[in-house]
């Protein structure tokens, strides 16, 4: 089970910090003071996605369950599902199977190239390569941010606890339809 992204966010913060104070001492000769790094705030709302980029890109552990079909309409009602492009696709299995590394990525070829329009297919600059392999980790972290929410929720392939029905939602008043009498 992958920890939570703000305790992944944090501690890849601290080892940056400890990093940043290693070079300063190794630049100085002093001992360095080591910042304190608080638990960083990565929802603005218990139900929000984690929309700060920064702290996405430090999320390295996942455990989200592409396969799970209650998860993908949960990631589609979030506007997230998107992300692992088309079910089936080369595309989706490399995002279900996260595990799968940048070399594996770089290696296979249907990420070197664009779609084929009218016959032709663009191959990818090293630089537009790397720039996806950064689109594919920030997807990757949202999967799993949607997937701590979806899991929180009480959901999820591996929990069978059931949530309480909701309550009806109050009955609104709706107006009936309007007639216009014109006068003979």
């Amino acid at each position: 089970m992958a920890p939570p992204i703000a305790d992944q966010v944090h501690r890849r913060l601290k080892w940056r910090e400890e990093q940043r104070c290693n070079e300063l001492e190794r630049a100085t000769g002093k001992k360095a003071k080591r910042k304190k790094i608080p638990l960083p705030v990565v929802r603005m709302g218990p139900e929000a996605l984690c929309q700060n980029l920064d702290y996405l890109i430090l999320v390295s552990e996942y455990d989200y369950d592409l396969s799970d079909p209650k998860f993908q309409d949960y990631c589609s009602s979030r506007g997230t599902l998107h992300l692992a492009g088309v079910r089936g696709s080369t595309r989706w299995q490399y995002f279900a199977a996260y595990s799968l590394s940048k070399d594996e990525y770089l290696a296979n070829p249907y990420f070197q190239f664009a779609q084929e329009i009218e016959g032709t297919r663009h191959k990818f600059t090293p630089e537009d390569i790397e720039v996806q392999w950064k689109i594919i980790l920030l997807a990757r972290a949202t999967l799993q941010d949607c997937w701590e929410l979806y899991k929180q929720k009480g959901r999820g392939s591996d929990d069978q606890t059931e949530q309480p029905p909701r309550p009806p939602a109050p009955e609104r008043a709706v107006a009936g339809p309007t007639r216009t009498v014109v006068p003979a």
